[in-house]
């Protein structure tokens, strides 16, 4: 099969949009490996977890693997036989992955209000154009993943992580401790460069603040029931435990 390198000697500037998130994703107390997370680096970031090495193979190849190959092709959004850019940019193209009780982007965005807009309309609109023009020669009337992912600062690109914040996983440590650091308020400005396409600036900040106090709410108690169970395991009274399994083999 093609890999995103054969892809790139012709779309050579996508290619490079694309690798460039391995440098623009780079937390700045190490709350990530660099690069991570990012589609750059996904299937790096896939084998070197501890939990992927100890899973079964079928789960792996059925689960995680189905997931993060973006690092080496361009056929999960650009899907054969089609390879359509119009296909790509539909927020089912993102769905493929993202979602599920892992990563549930897809769940929260197709029950919000933008995205039950397209579901409503967007067969209405004219998905051929290009991201920058959607709106205006599109007939868009409501945001996609892509055309916010995509967008940086008014342009377009295929780096996806220009803006990242919280990342999938906020519970990793570190992540809510820098969500109000100086890297992390500026990326905060750019969500803010993209809201106001269409929002109000003082509609767009209080929405993200809103956003950050629901995320920091919600992992407090995940740390308080994470708390609990931890304290059950130990004591070896969850429901069917026998014993307490060694953890996972390290790579």
């Amino acid at each position: 099969m093609p890999t995103a390198d054969v892809c790139g000697t012709c779309h050579l500037q996508e290619f490079a949009e694309r690798e460039s998130e391995r440098d623009t994703m780079i937390w700045p107390a190490g709350q990530w490996p660099d690069g991570r997370p990012s589609h750059a680096l996904d299937y790096k970031a896939n084998v070197e977890t501890t939990v992927w090495a100890a899973m079964p193979q079928r789960e792996v190849a059925e689960g995680c693997s189905m997931c993060h190959t973006n690092q080496n092709k361009c056929d999960s959004c650009h899907t054969r036989h089609e390879f359509s850019a119009a296909e790509s940019r539909k927020p089912e193209a993102c769905a493929t992955c993202h979602s599920g009780v892992d990563h549930n982007n897809w769940e929260a965005y197709s029950m919000s209000k933008h995205g039950k807009i397209v579901s409503m309309l967007g067969n209405q609109w004219n998905w051929d154009v290009q991201l920058k023009d959607a709106y205006a020669v599109g007939k868009q009337s409501a945001p996609t993943c892509a055309g916010c992912h995509m967008e940086y600062e008014g342009e377009f690109a295929h780096n996806m992580v220009r803006k990242i914040r919280w990342a999938n996983y906020p519970f990793v440590p570190g992540i809510a401790e820098n969500i109000n650091s100086e890297w992390s308020s500026a990326r905060l400005d750019s969500w803010v460069v993209t809201c106001t396409q269409c929002h109000s600036e003082r509609f767009a900040r209080s929405y993200l603040e809103l956003m950050d106090k629901g995320t920091l709410a919600g992992l407090a108690k995940y740390q308080e029931a994470n708390g609990i169970v931890h304290q059950l395991y130990k004591e070896g009274l969850l429901t069917g435990q026998k014993t307490n399994r060694p953890a996972p083999t390290s790579t």
